[in-house]
């Protein structure tokens, strides 16, 4: 069991150090009078992004559930894990909702809406990930 704690908490770390790097933001640009085509790329590139910000969003969670399960091994208490799983589990509720009506303010217009939509969805994975590097 420690050294399945230490291989995990040494990826984590691992992850988190690289992901500086390898996660830097792509310059996604669309122009004004884009054709069809130019569209498409754009699309891609934000889903690109968005993969991107889950990756590490996805390695911050996994880096709080370690320092977490820790805590809790360590104290006794019980709440803090699930509540902070919870927490999880609302903000991607949240996520869809928030990026879902600006999608539909979009419509008829499907490329506008899906454009609106991505780049909703990665401002809100970059907020609650920047939420998840502060100390607790």
């Amino acid at each position: 069991m420690t050294k399945s704690n230490y291989l995990l908490k040494l990826t984590a770390i691992v992850l988190l150090a690289t992901s500086q790097y390898s996660f830097a933001d792509e310059a996604c640009t669309l122009a004004a009078k884009a054709t069809t085509d130019e569209a498409k790329r754009y699309i891609q590139c934000l889903d690109s992004q968005i993969d991107k910000a889950k990756q590490a969003q996805g390695s911050w969670i996994q880096k709080r559930k370690y320092e977490l399960t820790k805590s809790q091994e360590s104290t006794g208490n019980t709440q803090v894990l699930p509540l902070f799983m919870r927490s999880i589990k609302n903000n991607e509720k949240y996520l869809a909702s928030a990026c879902q009506w600006r999608y539909l303010i979009k419509l008829p217009n499907a490329t506008t809406a899906a454009i609106s939509y991505k780049l909703c969805e990665i401002e809100l994975i970059n907020q609650f990930t920047e939420s998840l590097k502060h100390p607790f």
